[in-house]
């Protein structure tokens, strides 16, 4: 190493600025590149910019289920603040069915979106989210923890599919709004709130007879949409805290394009 060739040098010899010429030796030497053990500093794996609104940051996959109807894939797309979710059944992986997909279930329903993070560069890049604006965010193969979010609702889905497929009987098509509600009425363990409430300030009516406590009461349209609004700013402040936000300094020095040794053993 660096230390142990300065020793040496300097036993029968010295020399100014004896260790950065070592240091620069050891780092250009092939053979300890290749065999010895280089100790990495854990850092800060940091995360996507803070999502202030629902829909700002989603993120999105492809699952493949059994065929149906023609129907082979889903397209799943989870909101980064509100964890909210949406699953599209689709019968080709294409860009433009993407594509369609992201501007009729999200962008005209929840306005447009500032970031996508997707993990399939080749099948989901399409020209609607680019002639937007949208920056579109390829995950690595080799951290599946950036797609963690996606990846977990993707898992949750099929449960709830499987299970109620084999409870109803029924097709997994037909089962799947019944599976996205369950999903979103499910309180988050880290909030304490589910993501309809985060999206639409209130929680979800499971009887036609069950009121929220700030429905109560005699107030007018204006204090209504006044008292809803402070709840909705309430929650989705809270939405802010689990997030990862990016870093704020480098925690490497390589560049793209740079060549890297990858140890395969």
């Amino acid at each position: 190493g660096t230390q142990a060739l300065c020793d040496h040098f300097l036993r029968s010899y010295g020399c100014v600025g004896v260790f950065k010429i070592a240091r620069n030796t050891t780092r250009n030497c092939m053979t300890c590149l290749k065999i010895n053990k280089k100790v990495m500093r854990k850092s800060s794996p940091g995360g996507r910019e803070l999502a202030k609104r629902p829909f700002q940051n989603i993120q999105i996959d492809l699952t493949e289920l059994p065929a149906l109807q023609g129907y082979k894939y889903i397209l799943v797309l989870a909101d980064h603040l509100t964890r909210w979710v949406e699953a599209i059944p689709t019968r080709n992986a294409t860009a433009s069915i993407v594509s369609k997909v992201i501007l009729e279930q999200i962008i005209l329903h929840y306005g447009t979106v500032n970031n996508i993070d997707s993990t399939a560069p080749g099948r989901t890049a399409g020209q609607i989210p680019q002639a937007l604006g949208i920056r579109w965010h390829l995950q690595s193969p080799w951290r599946p923890q950036s797609s963690g979010q996606v990846e977990r609702t993707n898992q949750t889905l099929k449960v709830i599919l499987t299970k109620l497929v084999v409870e109803t009987k029924v097709n997994w098509i037909k089962c799947l709004p019944l599976a996205l509600v369950q999903i979103r009425i499910q309180p988050r363990t880290d909030l304490g709130i589910s993501p309809y409430e985060a999206v639409f300030g209130l929680p979800y009516r499971t009887t036609p007879y069950s009121q929220a406590t700030y429905e109560e009461g005699e107030v007018s349209a204006g204090e209504y949409v006044i008292e809803i609004s402070k709840n909705l700013e309430r929650l989705r402040r809270r939405g802010y805290l689990p997030q990862t936000t990016p870093t704020d300094f480098k925690i490497h020095n390589m560049e793209p394009g740079d060549w890297v040794l990858v140890k395969i053993w």
